[in-house]
């Protein structure tokens, strides 16, 4: 997923409500309006954020201590970050485009290596004063950028506000499929767009 969040981004995200043609397609702004309920969806899919964010080592230890509880904390998002209609399913739908090895071995990797917690970590270093103290959405990235969008990705971005940050975007594409775990989800998908942009920068 990519998010930039500056005062110009954010604010050309408010007013893209009142004018969306003008950030997106027609056929792609259901993808990020009305902002209202996208907003409602992302605060129900976050509350994992807000834990790992602020007592990452709290829930670590729990689900260092259960495998079942760290399989059904993990595969959770497996299910809602795929597709979102998927939590209306009885089985969340996980196995419509992962098979039960996929998803164990995952698990697995954090399970084996007991490596959930300091995983959570990265989120309370990510939102930690001292980080936000280094401003780096206010930094720009003038290095050739491409990006792969996925249409159900928590949250989509619109091009133009994607530029108040990278402003050498060479690529951005909306896939016709996919979420959050992409590489994983839609392998073949996901490379041909790399190597699209590979070879676009290539020719600069």
């Amino acid at each position: 997923m990519v998010a930039v969040s500056t005062i110009g981004s954010n604010v050309g995200l408010m007013l893209g409500s009142l004018w969306p043609s003008l950030l997106m397609p027609a056929d792609k702004v259901h993808l990020t309006y009305p902002l209202s309920s996208r907003f409602l969806h992302i605060i129900q899919e976050t509350g994992y954020f807000h834990i790992q964010a602020t007592k990452p080592d709290t829930v670590g230890m729990a689900l260092s201590d259960s495998p079942i509880g760290l399989a059904a904390y993990i595969l959770e998002k497996f299910s809602t970050w795929t597709k979102a209609s998927s939590t209306k399913l009885q089985d969340g739908g996980l196995l419509q485009k992962f098979t039960m090895d996929e998803l164990l071995n995952n698990v697995m990797i954090y399970w084996t290596t007991n490596s959930i917690t300091t995983s959570m970590r990265l989120y309370s270093e990510a939102m930690s004063a001292k980080t936000f103290g280094y401003d780096l959405d206010n930094i720009a990235c003038v290095v050739p950028t491409g990006a792969a969008v996925f249409p159900e990705e928590l949250f989509v971005q619109p091009a133009p506000l994607v530029k108040f940050k990278f402003t050498n975007l060479i690529t951005y594409n909306i896939m016709d499929r996919g979420g959050h775990f992409a590489a994983y989800e839609e392998p073949q998908l996901l490379a041909d767009e790399v190597l699209q942009f590979v070879q676009q920068v290539e020719k600069l």
